[in-house]
């Protein structure tokens, strides 16, 4: 961020110093149009830092940075008395680099002359500030209009929506000729009016005999601009030229047009622009089509091929073939939906996986598409009872010939290995206090608890019965209906799926296509569109809402990366652009220190007046919900694991182990517990167990550790919630709920998806719901797959990997991508619970119990 004020201030002190430096007069400068002015154009469209783009680049080379796209314009100019329809004309093309040409006959000269200038440069800068240089180059000229090389350099300050300052200057290689030109825009009511002021000074010139012209710019409805305006008139002691303009801009296109009058109303020139992705936003198809509805084009059908897709968080900027961001999933269906041509929606959706809170989200959006009058259609070839429950959303399934469904009902078992333990002579202490806090039960029982089962038990019913709801809803059938199908059929084959009114079409995706074509005579296509914005319509840096993902285990330096990630939050309280937060939870939890340091970020946050929503994904219970419970808001589902508000650990120790594998273990040491953490170390495995269990005191320490702690969690969910530590306490002792009973005993206000998280965030900052905004993720995307994981470079501990995860290239390898970034399938839960116990040596968890999620979370991937 500190590039940005930077920036701004070379640009506004190249503003300030420009008149200075071009302003004193020299005997010897260069008589004649050397330079290529700017004042004998039509001033109405011309306006360099105020205009933007590509059509103001020839006299301001920062132009060219201020559109989000690579912009081509086209403008010509007709005056009376000049033979020839294209006397005057120009070009220019370009985004960061560009290329501009301009053409001009000089009438007022004998012989009435032709130039032609070509220029060519860079520009950068982001859109609170840009800078850009240029070459310029002559082809033509004569005596009576001399052509000089020169250097171009110009800057664009727009420091708030409302203020607009540029300034460039040109200075010729071959002379002292230089030219300046300095323009001023104000926005006092947003994008309705602009106000615009220029001036311009040859070397040479006092600064009285400069050229100097101001206007207003209204735009009464989006896409439509008119402008009126006062230009200095080249002729000594004449009225002020009075100008006007017109322009307006359908989808991807700029017209305008503008004419310029003498004192007496005879018109002096007219000059016309064409302009392919303009920075100013179109008119919307609605608008247009009330203009003209014969213009309406006949209705379409948008063909979403996820086909082998997964739906996660974060991707791959470039190249990516296997996954797909839901961030960027939404964006094209606020386009679609926003796009009155599109009547119908098909989604091909076979082979198609997500996690089930996502999964949550984008059935929720298809509904919306539904309400909003779109036909949603969605193809599946096998699915299980996520996949099936997501196609439901539509208004027909189709379903391959040879697909199947597989709808066995929902269940969470959990693998008790206490007696492993002890055959293999491995001691293990449960330090539970709490009856619902049962993650250690699978080492120290062989059957599940009453309490385990019935927590359990409880929110496999709340999200089953969700899914049947919602099954049962969008496919016209009963509950009774839906459970005999789960009960009765486990695996359906099509043509059975077909007669329980699971699904509607039997055929592949292409007939699919190909019916919709037939019967509705759609045109149907791909969704090619990108999002895109428009810096000529929202002047500066938009808002900023900061997306953070806290996805994974809570570790310092894996998993949710809590040491990276809490400080990369305080960051935000000094980015002045950053509104709001929303922080994306899923997470089974683990250390209490990482989900601690995340906590304070977000109070820090808070505090700073910046609010922080929390959006639970699939799992965001015990550490995950300590990472929640300080957000202004939590929006959970009703598929989110959340809440265990409750503290744990055990002792794993070798109790016979050693003496099986034929080891022993001694040692010195000194203080009364210095032998505690003394491991057993095992050849060829790479890893070690404590050699002792521990004593009574040891024991009795353990306990006031995690009951300290728990009373610290349970405190601060009761400050972070607003609620009474009483209150608290009925609904933690490390119960899970699900979402829906979260919501009802307060731990979570609504439910909400990233998209509503973004809505609640920007509504608390204040940020209206039409106005644009920046999101940043962190992490940030890595920009391209890297396809040489562990190749090792010269020099200590380097390798192509970690250099390009560093350099932001690729994502960085984690040895557990499963809850690392949320792009692979979860692990073994046990497994990794094993880890987080071992790694804890005793110490307090705020951990989820291993198995607590269904496994259709595990295996519909």
């Amino acid at each position: 961020m500190p590039r940005v004020p930077v920036l701004l201030r070379f640009v506004l002190t190249a503003t300030v110093l420009a008149p200075i430096l071009l302003a004193p007069a020299l005997p010897d400068a260069a008589e004649g149009p050397a330079l290529a002015p700017y004042h004998d154009d039509n001033g109405a469209l011309l306006a360099p830092g105020v205009t933007g783009g590509a059509l103001a680049a020839f006299h301001n080379p920062a132009a060219w940075a201020g559109n989000s796209r690579t912009e081509m314009a086209f403008w010509w100019t007709d005056r009376p008395g000049i033979a020839g329809d294209l006397a005057d004309w120009g070009f220019s093309w370009g985004r960061r680099l560009g290329l501009a040409v301009r053409h001009r006959t000089h009438a007022e000269l004998p012989g009435a002359p032709h130039a032609t200038d070509w220029q060519a440069g860079l520009a950068l800068g982001p859109r609170r500030a840009q800078i850009g240089l240029a070459y310029r180059w002559p082809a033509g000229g004569s005596a009576n209009l001399p052509r000089e090389k020169a250097l171009v350099l110009g800057g664009v300050a727009r420091p708030n929506p409302w203020l607009s300052v540029g300034a460039s200057g040109a200075w010729s290689v071959e002379s002292p000729a230089a030219l300046g030109v300095f323009d001023l825009g104000l926005r006092p009511f947003g994008t309705a009016l602009t106000l615009h002021a220029d001036y311009e000074l040859a070397h040479g010139r006092r600064p009285e005999e400069g050229f100097w012209g101001v206007g207003c710019q209204i735009q009464p409805r989006r896409g439509f601009r008119v402008g009126f305006g006062l230009r200095e008139s080249v002729e000594p002691g004449a009225d002020p030229d009075v100008v006007v303009s017109f322009g307006m801009t359908p989808p991807g296109l700029g017209l305008r047009a503008g004419s310029r009058f003498a004192d007496g109303g005879d018109r002096l020139a007219s000059t016309y622009a064409l302009r392919l992705d303009p920075p100013e936003a179109p008119i919307r198809k609605t608008d247009l089509m009330k203009l003209d509805p014969r213009s309406a084009p006949p209705p379409r059908a948008v063909a979403l091929d996820l086909q082998g897709l997964r739906l996660t968080y974060r991707t791959h900027r470039w190249f990516e073939r296997d996954r797909v961001a839901w961030l960027s999933l939404s964006r094209t269906l606020d386009m679609i939906e926003d796009d009155p041509t599109v009547a119908a929606v098909a989604l091909n959706l076979s082979g198609f996986s997500a996690r089930p809170s996502l999964a949550w989200e984008l059935r929720r959006r298809l509904l919306e598409l539904r309400a909003g009058g779109r036909r949603v259609l969605v193809h599946i070839d096998t699915a299980g009872l996520l996949g099936y429950w997501l196609a439901s959303a539509a208004d027909e399934v189709s379903m391959d010939p040879r697909g199947r469904l597989v709808l066995p009902g929902l269940d969470s078992g959990r693998t008790y290995m206490s007696d492993l333990l002890q055959n293999l002579g491995v001691g293990f202490e449960a330090l539970q206090f709490f009856p619902h806090k049962t993650a250690v039960e699978t080492l120290s029982r062989e059957d599940m608890s009453a309490a385990d089962r019935e927590q359990l038990g409880r929110f496999i019913d709340r999200i089953y019965e969700a899914v049947r709801a919602d099954v049962a809803l969008g496919r016209g059938l009963t509950a009774a209906d839906f459970d005999r199908v789960v009960d009765e059929d486990v695996v359906l084959l099509t043509s059975r799926a077909r007669e329980r009114g699971l699904v509607d079409r039997v055929g592949r995706w292409e007939d699919l296509r190909r019916d919709l074509h037939l019967e509705q005579g759609w045109r149907l296509g791909p969704w090619r569109e990108q999002p895109r914005t428009y810096p000529a319509e929202r002047w500066g840096q938009p808002p900023v809402v900061a997306v953070a993902y806290a996805v994974g285990g809570c570790e310092m330096d894996r998993g949710i990366r809590g040491r990276a990630l809490s400080r990369r939050l305080r960051d935000l309280i000094a980015d002045r652009d950053v509104r709001a937060v929303v922080l994306r939870v899923d997470s089974p939890g683990g250390d209490p220190l990482p989900s601690d340091l995340v906590a304070a970020s977000v109070r820090a946050l808070r505090k700073a007046g910046v609010p922080v929503v929390v959006s639970q994904g699939d799992v965001a219970a015990s550490g995950g919900y300590w990472l929640s419970m300080d957000g202004a808001r939590i929006l959970t589902t009703p598929l989110t694991a959340t809440g265990s508000i409750g503290v744990i650990s055990g002792w794993v120790w070798d109790e016979r182990l050693h003496e099986k594998l034929g080891l022993a273990v001694d040692g010195v040491g000194r203080g009364a517990h210095a032998d505690l953490f003394r491991r057993v170390r095992y050849p060829l495995l790479g890893f070690g167990l404590p050699a002792r269990g521990l004593t009574a005191g040891e024991r009795e320490q353990a306990r006031g550790l995690i009951l300290e702690m728990y009373d610290d969690f349970v405190a601060g969910v009761a400050r972070g919630r607003g609620l009474d530590e009483d209150e608290v306490r009925r609904v933690a002792g490390g119960r899970v709920w699900s979402g829906g009973d979260a919501v009802d005993r307060g731990l979570c206000d609504a439910f909400g998806g990233l998209d509503d998280a973004l809505a609640l965030a920007r509504e608390l900052a204040g940020i209206d719901a039409d106005e644009e905004i920046e999101i940043r993720e962190f992490p940030p995307r890595p920009l391209l797959p890297w396809p040489l994981p562990r190749l090792r470079l010269p020099g200590p501990g380097l390798d192509l990997a970690g250099v390009a995860a560093w350099l932001g290239l690729a994502g960085a390898e984690d040895p557990l991508p499963a809850l690392a970034d949320g792009n692979a399938p979860p692990t073994d839960p046990g497994l990794d619970f094993l880890r987080h116990l071992a790694a804890a040596r005793g110490g307090p968890l705020a951990l989820l119990s291993p198995g607590a999620l269904p496994d259709a979370w595990l295996t519909e991937d």
